[in-house]
């Protein structure tokens, strides 16, 4: 890396539900029902966004700021069974933590910038904002190196499931069922890139100290059910790594 530094300030920071990596897809375009807020910051004032209405897309470059180091070659969260080079992914873990994301410019007040479908967490910060150019910024035909085509599955949860995952989201701040059709709508039984574990009736899915049994049916992930990690001794146990002791104790009653 070269002596020479550059230095740029936030022109404001992102706020969403999204605070995990996890939480996430792996793209912006497969978050559909993902929203966001990008708010700008002095001295930006709304001269400088006032002409953005009317754009369908825009893109959001930003930093990885809960990333501090970086690898010369990277295992991607799909696509892949073995690493690729960082610069042929868009893995966050670069040499410089640049982010990009094509987003859905919903609407612009003041200096708030409303976005869905986007992959961006709570709390980062956006270092720049572009309109997107459909005649300049997408290319058809346009060759995709290693990445081929993946079959996407359809990830249905069981009536049961459903009241369960209805239940927990009205009382916790984790999207369930967004997080569990990011996860697993692609490459599902990737180990590698996934807390997955094979069993004898099928897999299970961990979700912090969450377990989601899970079977392949086809073209469908079939979500069986949904049920705490959590040991009795565990859960008497003082240690609350992810603060939601509480919870799995109230689920289990």
């Amino acid at each position: 890396m070269g002596t020479d530094q550059i230095i740029y300030e936030p022109i404001g920071y992102f706020s969403s539900k999204q605070t995990k990596p996890y939480e996430a897809p792996r793209q912006s375009v497969l978050a559909r029902s993902s929203l966001g807020v990008v708010k700008l910051c002095a001295p930006l004032t709304k001269d400088c966004i006032s002409d953005l209405k009317g754009f369908g897309r825009i893109w959001i470059i930003y930093d990885f700021h809960k990333n501090k180091s970086w690898k010369p070659k990277v295992m991607p969260p799909r696509g892949a069974k073995t690493k690729k080079s960082v610069l042929a992914t868009r893995s966050p873990y670069r040499p410089n933590s640049i982010g990009i994301s094509c987003v859905r410019l919903d609407k612009v007040e003041g200096l708030s910038i409303y976005v869905s479908e986007h992959d961006i967490l709570d709390g980062t910060p956006i270092l720049d904002i572009k309109p997107y150019l459909s005649y300049a910024d997408s290319f058809q035909d346009s060759e995709t190196g290693w990445i081929v085509p993946q079959k996407r599955y359809k990830v249905v949860f069981k009536d049961s499931l459903a009241d369960k995952v209805h239940w927990l989201e009205e009382r916790s701040n984790l999207k369930f069922s967004q997080i569990l059709i990011n996860q697993l709508e692609f490459d599902p039984t990737n180990r590698k890139c996934k807390r997955v574990k094979k069993t004898e009736k099928g897999y299970i899915f961990s979700l912090q100290a969450w377990r989601i049994p899970f079977k392949i049916i086809e073209d469908r992930v079939e979500l069986v059910d949904i049920y705490s990690g959590y040991s009795a001794e565990e859960l008497d146990a003082t240690t609350d790594p992810f603060g939601d002791k509480e919870l799995h104790r109230h689920f289990r009653t």
